[in-house]
């Protein structure tokens, strides 16, 4: 499609190359998204941060979480500046892979970036740490959500609780 648009000498831009990226990664067509992103620049078209998002979130839905932080690691090769998005996407996966320290690394590695963390970041984090039985990490991430003024919301809340219910806390 992307071709037949180029040779009839329609405009190629990145929110529409982005969406068709969207829309390949929603059907589980990961490597055709991918060769899409490295075909993007003969379109004279960059790729931006929000162009890999969906490919990090289907790469760690499908259990593929090394290659998404291996992808993260190439925007940055890129000079493409991964935002909080494609952080805690990837931190998110981490967590639920019981990668606790992978996930704490990329979470310090965003504060020496200056990448402001969200409330996302956040709850897989806290939820991860519980879940691990690092209550005292935990508490502490929470605490230090907090003191930066981030907002705990119905996710945070609900992740604790399911974790203090199955640990019988």
């Amino acid at each position: 499609l992307v071709d037949r648009m180029a040779e009839m000498k329609h405009a190629l831009n990145v929110v529409t190359v982005s969406t068709l990226i969207n829309g390949l990664c929603c059907n589980g067509k990961v490597s055709e998204a991918l060769g899409l992103i490295d075909r993007m620049v003969e379109y004279e078209c960059q790729p931006n941060a929000i162009t890999y998002g969906p490919v990090l979130n289907r790469m760690c839905k499908s259990g593929n979480t090394d290659l998404a932080l291996d992808l993260l690691r190439k925007m940055e090769e890129r000079n493409i500046k991964a935002e909080v998005v494609q952080y805690s996407i990837v931190i998110d996966s981490l967590c639920k892979d019981e990668k606790l320290d992978n996930a704490l690394n990329l979470f310090n590695e965003m504060e020496m970036k200056e990448i402001k963390e969200d409330v996302v970041t956040y709850s897989s984090l806290i939820g991860g740490l519980c879940k691990d039985g690092r209550w005292d990490n935990g508490e502490q991430m929470l605490r230090d959500m907090i003191r930066r003024k981030i907002t705990p919301n119905v996710v945070t809340f609900s992740t604790l609780i399911d974790v203090f219910v199955k640990s019988g806390k």
